[in-house]
């Protein structure tokens, strides 16, 4: 029963509903949600100002080098006197929405097989002007 009532509203409606009253304790009112006393009572904590600080100077940085990745982000910050791990930029990035673009792995490898496309002019001699028609879609500006 307990996870029916829980699927049905997020925890945040659910906390609501739990309410001081004389017939039923918090406990029980938090046991029939299914919702632990210690989310009910949990304030979230907002960021630190020397994290947001961290975060628009690796924001300006992303946007000028957006090659740039945890390792490039940790040095970047060293070399403006500001000491920090890997393990907290590499936070920061991902609460921020961050990823450096290069290449990724199997780029060699072909696509899925609705994309692919047989050779249509396989055998096929070529007679005459106009015959046969090609479209360059190679590049993209």
């Amino acid at each position: 029963m307990q996870e029916g009532l829980r699927a049905v509203g997020d925890t945040e409606a659910l906390k609501k509903i739990v309410t001081p009253r004389k017939d039923m304790s918090e406990r029980q009112q938090c046991k029939l949600l299914g919702l632990s006393r210690g989310s009910l009572h949990y304030k979230p904590v907002g960021d630190k100002p020397e994290d947001l600080k961290l975060m628009r100077i690796m924001d300006e940085e992303f946007l000028d080098h957006p090659t740039t990745g945890v390792l490039g982000m940790v040095e970047f910050l060293g070399l403006l006197g500001i000491l920090v791990g890997p393990k907290r930029v590499r936070r920061l990035l991902r609460k921020m929405g961050i990823m450096a673009i290069y290449p990724r792995r199997n780029l060699s490898k072909l696509g899925l097989a609705k994309y692919i496309h047989s050779y249509k002019l396989r055998g096929l001699e070529i007679t005459h002007s106009n015959h046969v028609w090609e479209i360059d879609l190679t590049y993209y500006g």
